[in-house]
């Protein structure tokens, strides 16, 4: 197996390790936001949704329940794309009712179904229910909601990055002899500009959970193309310095070849503060000029 494909791989294992925390947290906020007794949701699979992360529980009938699209609530909400609300799950009559046994072991009463919804199409489902005779009080649908979407975009951010990954993959080739080192100049540049799409994502990013996800993102991008380089020479661990988010931003498009008055369209800046940004970074990294400066940061692991 060449070392492309095998990194690949890893990639993908991560990914998906990496995309069921981002699940589980959302289904945290989600009983959180809503006030829900339990809270559980899965992931879109082939129009079905396994039911992957819950908080809240009394019992284990709900954690790994399949769910068919065809079926049920969450089934329903998922195939109309909008959210289903039964205020009395099992008298229901707008819902099959083939998972009412595991709704009893939990004692639900209400329940509601909230699609994830990334271009249109349904890629998670997250319930809220409640074991007394009422919903929660106060707007827990628009509060789903603000939790639905931003568990959107973090899926929507996550398909990009394995999307360009995966092409810089197909580009860069399968021969099994590669090395480590020997990823072509078009994989190259497909990963910078990937990871100049993250900063600007991070710096427009409206809430800190999600600039955290994002950073997650970026860290582990940068470790990816720093074992990519893993035949170069390292700087020194007690060489490391510290960039502001602006300086690595604008560094990681002095990486693509953008001029200062590009940088500044990019990231909604003046040119003469981004010269600032890119000085206050060559100081930092001990270089004369800004292609140094990139040279000095990618060997710290800062940039791809």
């Amino acid at each position: 197996m060449s070392y492309l494909r095998k990194l690949g791989d890893d990639v993908q294992r991560l990914e998906q390790d990496h995309v069921q925390r981002i699940l589980s947290d959302a289904v945290v906020a989600f009983a959180r936001e809503t006030r829900f007794d339990i809270a559980f949701g899965g992931l879109e699979c082939s129009g079905n949704a396994v039911l992957t992360a819950v908080t809240g529980a009394e019992h284990g009938a709900i954690e790994g329940l399949l769910v068919r699209a065809d079926r049920g609530l969450g089934g329903r909400a998922m195939r109309e794309c909008r959210p289903r609300i039964a205020a009395n799950y099992v008298t229901s009559r707008q819902i099959t009712h083939e998972y009412d046994s595991y709704i009893a072991r939990e004692r639900i009463v209400g329940l509601l179904a909230f699609p994830v919804l990334v271009d249109g199409s349904a890629r998670a489902v997250l319930y809220g229910g409640s074991r007394g005779p009422a919903m929660p009080e106060g707007a827990f649908v628009r509060a789903a909601a603000g939790v639905a979407r931003d568990l959107s975009r973090e899926l929507r951010i996550e398909d990009e990055v394995s999307r360009r990954f995966e092409a810089r993959r197909r580009d860069a080739g399968a021969d099994p002899s590669a090395q480590p080192a020997s990823l072509s100049p078009r994989a190259v540049e497909l990963l910078r500009n990937v990871h100049a799409e993250l900063r600007g994502a991070l710096a427009e990013a409206p809430s800190s959970r999600l600039r955290e996800r994002l950073r997650s993102i970026e860290h582990r991008l940068t470790d990816l193309t720093t074992a990519t380089r893993a035949s170069r020479p390292r700087a020194p661990a007690s060489s490391a310095v510290r960039l502001s988010p602006r300086e690595l931003d604008a560094l990681a498009h002095v990486a693509l070849g953008s001029t200062n008055a590009e940088i500044g369209q990019s990231l909604g800046l003046a040119e003469n503060t981004v010269k600032s940004y890119l000085n206050t970074a060559m100081t930092k990294l001990d270089a004369t000029t800004r292609h140094a400066a990139v040279s000095r940061a990618r060997a710290l692991g800062l940039l791809v």
